[in-house]
């Protein structure tokens, strides 16, 4: 079932009102006009309901008053399509964690970074644990043709610069570092050491992903046909992605921080909970509703609309300008 959840919601009603009274009166009076009017109608409808935020339920996050500043890494390169979670890809169990550390830290600001062969800030700091359930259960690998080799240290800067500017703004709230991955560095370069992110650091884990054996990576591809297939090897035959725990436990030491390796049906609250508890009390027996927002799904509409306004627009302009010439020579 949907529900709301509005900024300003007087603000947008009485706006709303306002807007949709314009377009019924001129829907009434401007005779020759009224398909114009009844586009512009629905779009005042459809952004007004978009301001309401509509969302459908999305699980349960315990509320909590946790001051911390938690920044969450995790890994999209293409080995994270690797099918040794069990039978699932490592992204499955890289997802679930994160929806632990969210239910876990909730209430503390919360930030994603994402990395393969880029960095992304993909949720800046932010108390809306949804927000962040929402975007990670949307994560996917690195798209297999724009990869260029993935560095393990490649988000170091962007590490760096959130942190020194979280702590800028609240220097009393602790920062927890959580890196999720599986240690594979593709790119030619050494990796850049942590070391120098570690006195901005309080506490946190590296987690790695994946086992000796490895596993198969489906290719991730914008071609449905070819995410069936499985990515090949240049030498021959499926390529295999393993896990490297030297460099996981290179990163966690450079970070001052624990590494803990995980596996399917292996608890990661247990870790979490005294992690959490010491910054504030986390109570999982009660919970809030977890909200996945659709709002973007009505920008679509809105966007046909208001390039159909600007079509109108345009032509009316071009109407303008063949008449103000003939009056003017009158």
């Amino acid at each position: 079932m949907l529900s709301f959840h509005p900024t300003l919601p007087i603000v947008v009603i009485v706006v709303g009102v306002l807007a949709l009274g314009l377009c019924v009166w001129q829907l009434v009076t401007a005779r020759g006009r009224r398909l114009a009017w009844i586009r512009r109608s629905l779009l005042v409808l459809l952004a007004v309901a978009m301001a309401f935020r509509p969302a459908l339920p999305g699980g349960e996050v315990p509320t909590a008053s946790i001051q911390a500043r938690v920044f969450v890494m995790v890994d999209t390169s293409q080995s994270v399509a690797a099918e040794d979670w069990g039978t699932d890809p490592r992204l499955t169990g890289m997802q679930d964690d994160i929806v632990e550390i969210a239910r876990s830290f909730a209430g503390a600001d919360i930030s994603v970074i994402s990395f393969d062969s880029q960095a992304s800030l993909r949720v800046p700091l932010t108390d809306d644990g949804s927000a962040v359930i929402e975007m990670v259960r949307a994560l996917k690998p690195e798209i297999a043709q724009q990869s260029r080799g993935t560095s393990i240290s490649i988000a170091h800067d962007l590490l760096l610069t959130e942190l020194e500017r979280s702590e800028a703004e609240d220097p009393s709230s602790p920062a927890i570092v959580f890196y999720l991955g599986d240690g594979e560095h593709t790119a030619e370069d050494e990796p850049q050491s942590f070391s120098d992110v570690a006195g901005h650091v309080d506490r946190g884990l590296v987690l790695g992903y994946g086992t000796e054996q490895g596993g198969r990576m489906r290719i991730s591809s914008f071609d449905p046909a070819e995410q069936e297939q499985y990515l090949q090897d240049p030498a021959g035959g499926d390529a295999i992605s393993r896990i490297d725990e030297g460099r996981l436990r290179g990163v966690a030491d450079q970070l001052g921080i624990t590494y803990l390796h995980r596996a399917p049906g292996l608890p990661i609250e247990d870790a979490l909970g005294p992690m959490a508890a010491l910054d504030g009390e986390a109570d999982l027996n009660q919970t809030e509703e977890a909200r996945l927002e659709v709002a973007w799904i009505l920008g679509i509409p809105i966007a046909l609309l208001l390039a159909a306004e600007g079509f109108s627009l345009a032509r009316s302009l071009r109407t303008t300008r063949g008449i103000l010439p003939k009056e003017a020579g009158r």
